[in-house]
């Protein structure tokens, strides 16, 4: 990684004019600085950080952070009201996909519009476009005006367009992966090889799993002000406890924004799962559950009664994929009741590969022995993934409910495996 800063953020604020009516900004102007028509809502105050080239970090906050008015502000989208901000090299960011097309122009015409806002010449779109109209996957669409498009179309074209600039610095706020079927898998790899050519990345998002997975850093804003930067694995264990200590129950860490299809504990019944299997055709670069069966201690269900330490849990994922990708991965997960993950496992990290059919079904198993945890009710969820273990296709959290005892008063999630002894004490020196 280099030493040299790909951005600077040095002691940046960002306030804004709220104002109760229009008519309140027209007396504002006459009145000046004499009396005030508005209050003022600050977003982010007195951040500041470097980002060297080739560093990804992570912002995590919950909403109303500031998380998305510092990314603006990095984008030159809008203005610091304090401090200053620089930036080396092109950016392209990934923010409200879209915002900028003339819905009047074609989709070819907007091309060139918005890859000239990111700083690309005629001659270099010239070069690219074939690329990034293949890449849309819009068909005969791309000289039609943009506002005829679905809005599926809108955003394939601006994320390829987004993404084709080569950019130096790119910024992604909630938008890892995009749409769905081939294009969520062609998005989702396109951005890990803009990261993996060494580009800085700034990465906005409420999926804990992909910023640990993602980022060298992360960035912790809360009401505006930073409240820890460091190791991601340092920041989000703090973050973590702290989503633990609200009131509401907090999203599994694991849940993907890209992922179409879930399913709530109130939609499941039986000990089979069984979810809506989908048409060959919309598998087409992606992968989906068809069931899911979990059992301890060979009893089936999904409310599942054992014995801490002791017991055997088993699930069972059936699935379709498209056979002309690789084979997915899978995940068994336990979490708390609240939604925070206590323990993964994850096929792909003992390097499995499912086997499959010609037309691409599946499944796989995975058996639990002695379940470590302590006594509690825990949620067992089942995750679909790419090869790698990081985009989730689809995933189901929870799929059952397991129910686990003991006779010891042993306290928190997990039980030690030790052995006590006792002695004399031994003679000093």
């Amino acid at each position: 990684m280099s030493s040299e800063v790909a951005i600077s953020v040095n002691h940046v604020s960002k306030t804004y004019r709220l104002y109760e009516r229009p008519s309140d900004r027209l007396w504002q102007s006459l009145w000046g600085g004499a009396r005030q028509y508005f209050k003022e809502f600050t977003a982010l105050s007195d951040v500041d950080f470097k980002l060297k080239k080739g560093e990804v970090m992570g912002v995590v906050g919950v909403n109303g952070a500031g998380k998305s008015t510092l990314l603006q502000l990095i984008a030159g989208t809008v203005q610091p009201t304090a401090g200053t901000l620089a930036t080396q090299g092109r950016i392209a960011a990934l923010l409200e996909l879209g915002s900028g097309f003339n819905p009047e122009f074609t989709g070819r015409e907007n091309i060139y519009l918005n890859a000239a806002t990111l700083g690309l010449e005629k001659r270099e779109i010239d070069q690219k476009i074939d690329e990034i109209i293949s890449f849309a996957d819009i068909g005969v669409h791309i000289d039609q005006p943009v506002k005829t498009y679905s809005s599926g179309m809108h955003v394939r074209l601006a994320f390829s367009i987004a993404t084709s600039v080569d950019p130096d610095i790119l910024i992604i706020d909630e938008a890892l992966s995009v749409g769905d079927g081939a294009f969520a898998r062609r998005s989702f790899d396109r951005i890990m090889k803009i990261k993996e050519r060494g580009a800085s990345v700034l990465f906005c998002s409420h999926t804990l799993f992909h910023v640990e997975v993602f980022c060298d850093r992360a960035l912790w804003l809360h009401q505006g002000h930073v409240q820890e930067l460091g190791l991601v694995t340092q920041v989000l264990s703090r973050y973590q406890e702290f989503l633990d200590s609200l009131s509401e129950p907090v999203q599994s860490a694991t849940a993907s924004p890209s992922s179409a299809a879930l399913a709530s504990s109130d939609e499941i019944a039986g000990a089979a799962i069984q979810v809506a299997s989908e048409a060959a055709g919309q598998t087409a670069g992606h992968a989906r559950i068809q069931s899911v069966r979990v059992s301890l201690d060979g009893h089936e269900g999904k409310e599942l009664f054992g014995v801490s330490g002791g017991s055997i849990l088993m699930m069972r994922i059936d699935f379709h994929s498209d056979p002309s990708q690789p084979a997915p991965s899978a995940a068994l997960v336990l979490s708390s009741e609240s939604g925070r993950i206590l323990a993964t496992h994850i096929a792909c990290a003992q390097g499995i590969e499912f086997l499959r059919d010609a037309q691409g079904r599946g499944c796989a198993e995975v058996c639990l022995e002695n379940i470590p945890l302590n006594k509690g009710r825990f949620r067992v969820g089942a995750y679909l993934m790419c090869e790698r273990g990081i985009h989730v296709y689809q995933w189901i959290d929870p799929v059952a409910h397991i129910q686990l005892h003991h006779d010891g008063n042993e306290q928190g999630f997990f039980l030690l495996n030790g052995q006590w002894t006792s002695g004399p004490i031994p003679p000093s020196g």
